[in-house]
């Protein structure tokens, strides 16, 4: 879920709005969260029981967005297969070596698959933050894999990921329905959010991590129309509720982005406080559905 953040520190006399901070602001993040559950439909079991390629665009993608939609697929018996776009080698350039660090994730992510009881896993190994330099060899990749494990759904991030944040999610979406689109097979596709909910009300609006900036955020906002993008795009969720810890394990198993491991490593809790990681930890998992084919 890369996007670099040399360190993370809160900003003392930040402009502050209501709603903005805690405890007003998880309050009124959670009442969205139930108003958008109340405005979409349930997945049924009968779909969680097909079969799926789980497309994330850096190790710890699929975790935060679906991990939990993953874990509720094998519990009914579901295949599940997941491919890896890039190598997560840039998440924290500058403070240990792109080499070193794409082994480490590569570590993390097995781990993490072990956990969500994921099949069998690809990488693809395209550099992390330069996938869209590399969309022809992709496609070609991802369509060898499509005709390899004709899966019945895909999941691929949510196409209005906001691009500064999330180039490398927006690329793979791409990728995969060009890729879809030269399968030429009926296929259900399920886009999960994860830089999308960077953006008031899921997060305050005062800056947090650079280089994420209020001004960024606020953008987002604007873009997504105060939050409302959210409950005309995400109709469909999966209850977790049940999973969450099994979740959450998973996602520690991607210590690299959740663990300070030195004195200047960033962690995506520090992102607006631990706000947007909440995001994740909610008991359904939201999701765009479209049909391909």
């Amino acid at each position: 879920m890369d996007t670099q953040t040399a360190h993370c520190a809160s900003t003392p006399g930040s402009l502050k709005l209501p709603f903005t901070s805690s405890p007003h602001k998880r309050a009124l993040s959670d009442l969205c969260r139930y108003l958008m559950t109340l405005a979409s439909n349930e997945i049924a079991t009968t779909e969680l029981s097909r079969s799926a390629l789980v497309f994330s665009p850096h190790p710890d993608d699929e975790s935060l967005g679906c991990g939990g939609t993953i874990i509720k697929k094998k519990q009914v018996g579901a295949t599940v297969n997941l491919v890896h776009m890039t190598d997560g080698s840039g998440s924290h350039s500058g403070v240990i070596s792109a080499l070193e660090l794409r082994e480490i994730r590569a570590r993390e992510s097995v781990n993490a698959a072990r956990v969500l009881g994921v099949d069998h896993t690809y990488f693809l190994d395209f550099e992390d933050t330069r996938l869209t330099e590399n969309v022809g060899r992709a496609t070609e990749r991802v369509v060898e894999i499509l005709r390899k494990e004709k899966p019945e759904e895909v999941f691929v991030p949510h196409r209005l990921e906001p691009m500064r944040q999330a180039a490398d999610h927006v690329a793979t979406t791409a990728i995969v329905l060009a890729a879809l689109d030269e399968y030429r097979t009926r296929v259900t596709v399920w886009e999960y959010p994860v830089w999308f909910w960077l953006h008031w009300p899921w997060v305050g609006l005062r800056p947090q991590c650079p280089p994420i900036k209020a001004r960024h955020i606020a953008r987002n906002t604007l873009h997504s129309s105060f939050g409302l993008r959210a409950f005309k795009e995400l109709r469909r969720y999966v209850d977790i509720a049940d999973v969450v810890g099994q979740k959450r394990a998973a996602l520690a198993e991607h210590k690299s982005q959740m663990t300070k491991l030195m004195p200047d490593w960033s962690t995506l809790n520090q992102v607006s406080r631990g706000q947007f990681l909440d995001c994740f930890y909610y008991r359904r998992e939201f999701f765009r559905l479209s049909v391909i084919g």
